[in-house]
């Protein structure tokens, strides 16, 4: 199996988690062997420097083909980098360059059948946009390379959550929420679960956009007008989907262990239970595409970059989530 990681932001936290899971010997090295990470050396080298400096990792070797963490080494691969002076801690438009450059490396990488899964560091979706970059994050970005319509969905070891629409602000929701996109989300997850996470009769259940869900048209009309029929819809293709409900008793009450996936209608009322089960290891899936897509499921976190605080969970959990649905596919 080979797995390429794409270096994020180069002034964030991804690289770091990463060299310092490989001074752990987090990594083993049947996986170590598998790994591709795709950084402009330089980068590779200062950040090294960075947190030897810090007393966070021991010297780091970077050639223009490998880097050695300690015990442990992964291959490289060169990404096109700027005149380059690190700013650690702090976005730039060089930084989000790099990102770009090794996003778009990733995406003709995977698009040519070069690798069996892609599992992307965090980027700054600020510094992107310095950089040029027109989509609204990662996923959509995919998206839009493999001709598609990404599906977001969010992992962890309890839970699986869908989001019906992603990276919109939350005025712009109710207008997203459509008959047609409930269908297409549902009918998306339902396949994702079948056939990457290996389910055979997956239980889906859906969440209300309103509070109380819509409270029977008192606090809303989507879920009478839009979200029912769109259950009823695919229940008749033979998928298990249950709801609307209201998202803050079904997770209260823990019904959502009785389900095999979550589809939520905006992203902060299925991330924040997701995360807050998850403690650090959840995972960004990005289903839909013809390759495999995974990333940890937390941000750039400049501000404790080179301070230790932070754990490598997600990144090794996106790690082995990529391993575990290139096999499933």
């Amino acid at each position: 199996m080979a797995i390429l990681l794409t270096c994020g932001d180069p002034h964030g936290i991804g690289l770091e988690l990463l060299f310092r899971a490989l001074a752990d010997g987090a990594l083993d090295d049947a996986t170590c062997r598998q790994l591709t990470l795709c950084v402009p050396s330089v980068v590779a080298a200062s950040y090294g420097d960075l947190l030897t400096r810090a007393g966070l990792i021991p010297p780091v070797e970077v050639t223009a083909t490998a880097l050695r963490v300690g015990s442990r080494s992964i291959s490289l691969v060169e990404c096109p980098a700027p005149e380059y002076t690190p700013t650690f801690g702090i976005p730039s438009i060089e930084s989000g360059r790099i990102a770009r450059a090794a996003l778009e490396y990733g995406a003709a990488a995977m698009r040519g059948g070069q690798y069996d899964a892609l599992v992307t560091l965090p980027v700054s979706k600020e510094a992107l946009h310095w950089a040029g970059f027109p989509f609204a994050g990662q996923t959509e970005f995919f998206g839009h390379v493999a001709g598609c319509e990404p599906l977001m969905v969010l992992a962890c070891q309890e839970l699986r959550v869908a989001l019906v629409t992603i990276h919109v602000p939350l005025e712009q929701v109710p207008p997203q929420v459509t008959f047609e996109r409930e269908v297409q989300v549902i009918e998306q997850f339902h396949r994702a679960l079948v056939e990457d996470f290996g389910m055979v009769s997956p239980r889906i259940a859906v969440l209300g956009l309103n509070p109380h869900a819509g409270e029977h048209g008192l606090l809303g009309e989507h879920e009478e007008r839009i979200i029912a029929p769109a259950i009823a819809h695919v229940r008749q293709r033979g998928i298990a989907a249950h709801g609307p409900f209201a998202a803050d008793g079904f997770f209260a009450r823990g019904h959502w262990r009785s389900c095999d996936g979550v589809v939520a209608q905006y992203h902060d009322q299925g991330l924040i239970p997701l995360k807050m089960l998850a403690q650090g290891k959840g995972v960004n899936i990005t289903a839909g595409l013809p390759f495999v897509r995974t990333s940890p499921d937390h941000g750039t976190a400049f501000d404790i970059v080179g301070t230790g605080r932070a754990t490598y969970a997600s990144v090794l959990a996106a790690i082995a989530m990529a391993q575990y649905l290139a096999t499933n596919r």
